[in-house]
């Protein structure tokens, strides 16, 4: 690895940092900015983290957050600050509640509800697990997208490296064809944090990754396909153990149906050592249309 590329793995983690840490604007109020990432649309992923953040504000320490749910009302610009508002739905004994809507010029962009329990013990059970591949020797998804990039001649230095991603079954933009709808993702955070919230939203940053492609694989068509209208609608995540993102996980996806132009797909995520830590569902837009 080199000097430059480590450096830039450190400066891109510490911007999405900045960018979790949300300014608190009033005891429900916060205000959130953006990831200056090359395609011109704020990254869903980093929407639902920083709802998480801010949901996470406004309950007691003794909580933690075991699901998220999500919809992505419009696309949100990366030069325009987020604004979120909190709404608290219920605080109960065991669970409490909370409504996030991000904002853009007054206008949602997502809305997200959360649920927080008091920790407890109970009944546990967990399938087995077995990664398609060891994450040694595997290729980084910067890697590839560098060879994409020059084989179409544009810059992959513009390409972020807060999260690093290695694929068991990666898929060949260059040259696209038909694939099974199932993937393995290696991933992992390029930095540490001991803020068990903080790794809470980094974790939900890196879920809504891999969804849309897994939908996209038994098609035959790459999201660089300028034919291809796609966008994340909606997203559901749920955690079940301790979380430290710096650590490798892998997400297990796979897309059991697409039709009316939309993708539907599950993940799962789980700790090296194979203990589930949070799943995910997700639907998505995949629309062709006309690029003329």
């Amino acid at each position: 690895m080199s000097d430059a590329f480590a450096d830039k793995k450190v400066k891109d983690f510490q911007s999405l940092l900045e960018v979790l840490r949300l300014e608190k604007q009033g005891d429900l109020l916060f205000r959130g900015h953006n990831m200056q990432v090359p395609w011109g649309r704020v990254y869903g992923g980093q929407v639902l983290a920083q709802a998480l953040y801010a949901a996470h504000q406004t309950v007691s320490d003794e909580y933690k957050v075991h699901s998220q749910h999500a919809y992505f009302i419009r696309p949100g610009q990366v030069h325009i600050d987020i604004d979120f508002e909190v709404e608290i739905v219920r605080d109960g004994r065991g669970f409490c509640t909370r409504r996030v809507t991000a904002l853009q010029n007054g206008k949602a962009i997502l809305i997200s509800s959360l649920s927080f329990q008091r920790p407890e013990d109970g009944l546990e059970q967990q399938c087995e697990f077995q990664a398609d591949a060891p994450v040694e020797g595997l290729q980084t998804e910067h890697e590839r997208q560098i060879e994409y990039c020059e084989a179409k001649g544009l810059d992959p230095d513009k390409r972020t490296l807060e999260i690093e991603y290695r694929s068991t079954n990666p898929f060949d933009h260059l040259n696209p064809t038909p694939m099974p709808p199932r993937v393995g993702v290696w991933m992992r955070a390029s930095g540490k944090v001991e803020d068990p919230i903080l790794n809470q939203a980094l974790l939900s940053y890196m879920s809504d990754s891999y969804l849309l492609d897994t939908s996209l694989l038994p098609h035959g068509i790459s999201y660089y396909n300028p034919k291809l209208q796609s966008a994340s609608l909606d997203h559901a995540l749920w955690f079940y153990d301790q979380i430290d993102a710096s650590e490798w996980h892998y997400y297990e996806l796979d897309s059991p149906k697409t039709a009316g132009a939309r993708g539907l797909n599950f993940g799962k995520i789980y700790r090296k050592d194979g203990c589930l830590v949070a799943a995910a569902a997700q639907e998505c837009l995949m629309r062709m249309v006309d690029s003329k």
